[in-house]
């Protein structure tokens, strides 16, 4: 995905952007018929509810229970501490915004997904304003990081896509993604600090 964002920036063409999804796509096809552990997975998020999948191991018994715990958080959520999380297996790692949704509701679950909007709305931001070519596909780069591993995360904790092994960005426990997803701020503060100031006339 980052490869894919980068050469189109780069470029400005959607030729190698299309033909990367369909390579993707293609790839993603053959792992699931080759690799039985991918498989269970895809099986897991087209139907979580059939017994054989929820059973299984590595199933979708994990995306069943992270489904009834933001069910059971409605809009409001149950208040800090007042859920069930820990029924949800890795509810601190991989599963930890099922805990927020349970807990903060679906109003505290937009409310962190606004946090991580403004983050990479930011580092856009500062691509745009970049004069600099290098900086401008940095900044783009690391925002593009972090938008793709809250749409990965996120998105498969909410069964928008079959569920993978990284962690929510500054939420959840693992401390090299934490260190990794600092560094990545403090590169697009670096890049920002660089910005010409404004009333100042560049040569």
């Amino acid at each position: 995905g980052l490869f894919l964002v980068l050469i189109y920036v780069a470029t400005g063409r959607v030729f190698y952007v299309l033909v990367g999804l369909v390579m993707f796509i293609a790839g993603a096809l053959v792992a699931s018929r080759l690799m039985s552990y991918v498989g269970g997975r895809l099986d897991g998020w087209l139907d979580p509810l059939n017994e054989a999948n929820y059973a299984a191991v590595g199933g979708s018994y994990q995306i069943v229970q992270s489904m009834f715990g933001l069910a059971h958080g409605g809009l409001f959520g149950t208040g800090l501490g007042g859920g069930l999380p820990s029924i949800v297996p890795l509810a601190q790692s991989d599963f930890i915004i099922s805990a927020i949704g349970e807990e903060l509701g679906l109003v505290g679950l937009f409310a962190v997904l606004a946090m991580y909007m403004v983050l990479v709305s930011r580092a856009l931001r500062i691509a745009n304003a970049h004069a600099d070519d290098f900086s401008k596909l940095l900044a783009v780069g690391l925002g593009f990081v972090i938008a793709l591993q809250c749409f990965i995360v996120i998105g498969g904790v909410l069964r928008v896509v079959p569920l993978t092994g990284l962690t929510t960005p500054w939420l959840a426990a693992g401390g090299s993604s934490l260190v990794a997803n600092w560094i990545i701020v403090a590169l697009l503060l670096r890049l920002s600090d660089t910005l010409p100031k404004a009333g100042t006339v560049s040569e």
